[in-house]
């Protein structure tokens, strides 16, 4: 029967996947909720319509944090379960690529929503977070690899 063996550091890939990207999924959400009521979109409505948009800039910022809040739905779970594989093997890469993420994430959803670049473009200033998870998918697949072979 195989074994897993948990090394040295692991404790820290696990805090940054299931402890700190849970908490900035909750950031995420704060933000856009907070938003939602001075931007006039009522539940059950995801996103402002571009005619709200065009009348109530809060209506516009509104959808930029909807939108960050999404795109952080769509890459965390891959991420979290990427520091997890690639931290057997390689905690302390996994838990700084993670942090790196981390940040990264947190720098996107500041420019997509509050700084003033035209259509969203602020969200680039936290664009390093796809390097990070790269190389937590490489990290992930080359550590497997290694155990097959």
């Amino acid at each position: 029967m195989a074994t897993i063996t948990v090394p040295e550091g692991y404790g820290q890939a696990i805090a940054v996947s299931l402890g700190v990207i849970p908490v900035v999924g909750f950031m995420h959400g704060v933000v856009v909720g907070s938003l939602r009521k001075s931007a006039g979109v009522p539940y059950p409505h995801t996103y402002a319509t571009v005619e709200q948009c065009k009348s109530n800039p809060k209506a516009h910022q509104f959808n930029c944090a909807q939108r960050s809040h999404a795109n952080f739905l769509e890459n965390a779970p891959q991420t979290m379960l990427s520091i997890l594989v690639a931290g057997l093997k390689y905690p302390q890469y996994a838990t700084a690529l993670g942090a790196v993420w981390v940040v990264s994430r947190i720098l996107f959803l500041h420019g997509y929503v509050y700084t003033s670049k035209p259509q969203g473009k602020g969200r680039y200033n936290g664009s390093l977070f796809w390097l990070a998870q790269a190389g937590l998918w490489g990290l992930s697949a080359f550590g497997v690899a290694k155990e097959l072979w």
